[in-house]
């Protein structure tokens, strides 16, 4: 039996870097999507991609579609805190949208897909404005791009909206068995937690790879912190 197929993206450090060496560790194929191919975690395939860029994201795409790549699992682990508001939506929703709505068809059946989110993206934390769109039943992701175009809030609103695409491509994707879903590591001593998170790089990792190894009959569509759901 083949090993199952991976693509992380920011797996050049920080959580997505853990996440990838864990599922290397226990057999997984890796494909690290990064900016700078030289920084990926070792025993992993480099896959080079600026995740603001919708033209990277589109090379990369282009190229496991040549390739026929299927993939177990996608992480959209990639994103930026401190940045102006239009590159942060740039990065956490629209580069993350593309790239799930670009790579379905190379999805395999049962695959997961994680969405990294984060606490600050709660939907009780957002502007009322902001949240009943991105709370609306009949959301798109064309209304998700609308969005991020308008890039309303910096980091916790982003991550708002990743909350909200994993409930819309949960629904898209339900019939092929994919579960997909939001999942937040925690605060965490990376680089872009900072050195007084509470949370090690370890344990946030741990949380993610709970959404990747979910069983066939897990949640899907949620927000989930260390396996429990949060608003």
């Amino acid at each position: 039996m083949d090993s199952p197929t991976a693509l992380i993206t920011g797996a050049s450090r920080g959580i997505g870097r853990e996440v990838a060496s864990a599922l290397v560790a226990r057999g997984w194929n890796v494909l690290a999507a990064v900016r700078d191919p030289a920084a990926a975690p070792p025993r992993t395939r480099p896959e080079r991609v600026d995740m603001a860029d919708a033209d990277s994201i589109g090379a990369l795409v282009q190229r496991l579609q040549a390739a026929a790549q299927p993939l177990d699992a996608l992480v959209n682990n990639a994103g930026v805190y401190l940045a102006p508001a239009r590159h942060i939506w740039d990065v956490n929703v629209l580069g993350p949208l593309r790239l799930t709505r670009a790579l379905e068809p190379l999805l395999a059946p049962g695959a997961r897909v994680v969405m990294v989110g984060s606490g600050l993206g709660r939907m009780s934390a957002q502007p009322r404005a902001l949240a009943r769109r991105l709370c609306a039943a009949e959301l798109s992701l064309d209304d998700l791009e609308r969005i991020a175009h308008d890039a309303l809030g910096g980091y916790g609103a982003s991550k708002a909206a990743v909350s909200a695409m994993a409930r819309v491509f949960a629904a898209r994707l339900k019939d092929r068995g994919i579960l997909v879903n939001a999942i937040s590591p925690g605060w965490v001593r990376s680089d872009m937690g900072g050195a007084s998170a509470p949370r090690s790089v370890e344990q946030g990792a741990s949380s993610v790879l709970w959404g990747v190894q979910l069983a066939a009959d897990g949640p899907s569509g949620g927000v989930f912190e260390d396996g429990r759901p949060i608003d």
